[in-house]
């Protein structure tokens, strides 16, 4: 008899590992991101992605796509960031009803100060505690995770 691949006790054991792992890390940065921001991680995700485009600005669509949320959460986010006064939304001028989000100063200093937290908290404590190797292969198979997921349809 053939042993199947969802049998094998050390796969699981790794995959209960990998996702407690990814949720003690989203927990360790929502707090933190409350803490020094004030702000829900799932928000401040938006603010980093404007954060790193170019002109700090991207379309909605844009920004769901690349974090797999629904539009209407994006935009309901995007309100929520606008009200803050961290983003400003508008038309894209190409479009006729399509909306971009734009990063305000304010919206800056915020993702700088949050970033600069986890790196100190989070970040470097994290990585701190792994040789070269284990980082080196941390940055490969999480890669590698990004690249399968990222290929998936989760709409």
């Amino acid at each position: 008899m053939t042993k199947r691949r969802d049998d094998d006790l050390d796969r699981d054991a790794v995959w209960h590992d990998l996702v407690l792992a990814t949720h003690l890390l989203e927990v360790a940065l929502e707090r933190q991101s409350q803490r020094d921001g004030d702000i829900a991680h799932g928000h401040f995700k938006v603010l980093v992605l404007l954060n790193a485009a170019e002109n700090q600005t991207l379309g909605l669509k844009t920004i769901a796509g690349m974090l797999c949320f629904s539009l209407s959460r994006v935009s309901h986010t995007i309100a929520v960031l606008e009200r803050q006064g961290l983003v400003t939304r508008g038309r894209v001028p190409v479009g006729r009803r399509a909306y971009e989000a734009t990063l305000t100063p304010q919206g800056r200093l915020l993702v700088v100060r949050v970033l600069r937290g986890q790196r100190k908290e989070i970040r470097d404590v994290l990585l701190d505690s792994l040789g070269d190797a284990d980082i080196a292969a941390l940055g490969k198979i999480s890669a590698r995770v990004v690249e399968v997921l990222d290929q998936r349809d989760y709409s």
